[in-house]
């Protein structure tokens, strides 16, 4: 369950979790301006930054980390985050669909799970959760599925899977 205290810097908290993580998803894809100042958001490549440099210079636990990077369109990212080429980054084109394959085939080698289920079931998971989620949020109180707080909504994910199983 992701953290929420307001007590904690959130730059400290980012550097506990990839301290605690092996594995690191990044989609360094949405750095879109915002309707609000013009400015895009670049959290999603510091985080990736702080993943790397946690591997690079980090103790000899940190050393095994491994990463999955995501763009929204294929080397893209050249234009904003040149100083990665070379890196293998997949791109999505926000398709869910390829996003699962990509994930999956990752932990597939990444892992020692040796029995991850293939990537048709899983988006048939996904499909039956989206279909899922409108009536859970209602059930929970929440009008708008865009407003679910992230813990309540990994929630109803896991819940959305146990009926479906």
């Amino acid at each position: 369950m992701a953290e929420d205290n307001a007590m904690d810097n959130r730059i400290d908290k980012l550097i506990r979790i990839i301290g605690k993580s092996k594995f690191g998803i990044h989609d360094i894809s949405r750095t879109e301006p915002d309707s609000t100042n013009n400015l895009p958001r670049f959290n999603m490549p510091f985080e990736l930054g702080l993943f790397y440099g946690a591997r690079k210079y980090g103790v000899e636990k940190q050393k095994d980390k491994n990463a999955l990077i995501f763009e929204k369109t294929k080397y893209l990212y050249q234009k904003y985050l040149s100083d990665i080429n070379g890196v293998d980054i997949k791109a999505h084109n926000n398709k869910p669909e390829t996003v699962i394959r990509h994930v999956r085939t990752w932990l597939q080698t990444a892992s020692a799970r040796k029995k991850i289920p293939g990537e048709q079931s899983i988006i048939k998971y996904y499909n039956a959760f989206l279909l899922h989620l409108p009536t859970a949020a209602k059930d929970a109180g929440f009008n708008d599925i865009d407003l679910i707080p992230f813990n309540d909504y990994c929630q109803m994910a896991e819940e959305s899977i146990r009926l479906l199983m």
